[in-house]
């Protein structure tokens, strides 16, 4: 292993752990499993710029911090995110993760929909991997209220929308399904005979 790789390699491994991420953890993140995220801090993979920025991001890190670790000066690494995605294992049954789907995760889920994103879109503007707003909805990784409220900001939206929606008995987003099913299961006699009133609440 050349050094620049191993010194790379390592820079990375410090990183997720002062993170405070295992590689299983780390993996949700990425998209990946844990032992592609073994490779990458074994330098048994290679590591272009665009894969570590990919990395960098996914971890909540900057180039710069990931530059300070390869100079050993670790100690100035500041993370971005304050709170720390913890995924929740499932040691009875052995699988991978668990799902835990709280009513928050499903608030968050009612917004995003209401926003039109999709969960790579919402991803993004959240600045997380691409699948973490899909494991934060399943329920693989845990949302205090720092993250909610990062979440929230992301997509425009504020605390009261959210408190609205945590307070509902039904959400607005199972009533329009519901609503979308209905219609479409209804006969073409029925349909035209529910037209004109549905015509009366188009804005």
């Amino acid at each position: 292993m050349k050094n620049e790789t191993k010194i790379e390699a390592l820079s990375l491994k410090k990183l997720r752990e002062i993170k405070g991420l295992n590689r299983k953890e780390a993996g949700v993140l990425l998209g990946v499993s844990f032992k592609t995220i073994e490779k990458f801090e074994n330098g048994r993979t290679t590591l272009t710029r665009s894969k570590i920025d990919e990395i960098l991001s996914g971890y909540g890190f900057s180039y710069d911090d990931f530059d300070n670790c390869c100079k050993g000066k670790s100690d100035k690494v500041v993370s971005k995110f304050v709170t720390i995605p913890k995924v929740i294992e499932n040691n009875n049954l052995r699988r991978s993760y668990k799902k835990e789907i709280t009513k928050e995760a499903e608030v968050l889920k009612v917004i995003r929909k209401l926003k039109g994103f999709t969960q790579y879109k919402a991803s993004f503007l959240c600045g997380y991997h691409k699948t973490a707003i899909g494991h934060i909805e399943n329920g693989r990784i845990e949302i205090p209220k720092s993250r909610i409220s990062h979440i929230l900001n992301a997509y425009g939206s504020s605390m009261d929308e959210f408190d609205y929606h945590m307070n509902s008995e039904v959400f607005v987003t199972e009533i329009q399904d519901d609503c979308i099913s209905i219609i479409k299961n209804l006969t073409e006699e029925k349909l035209k005979a529910v037209y004109p009133l549905l015509q009366t609440f188009k804005a």
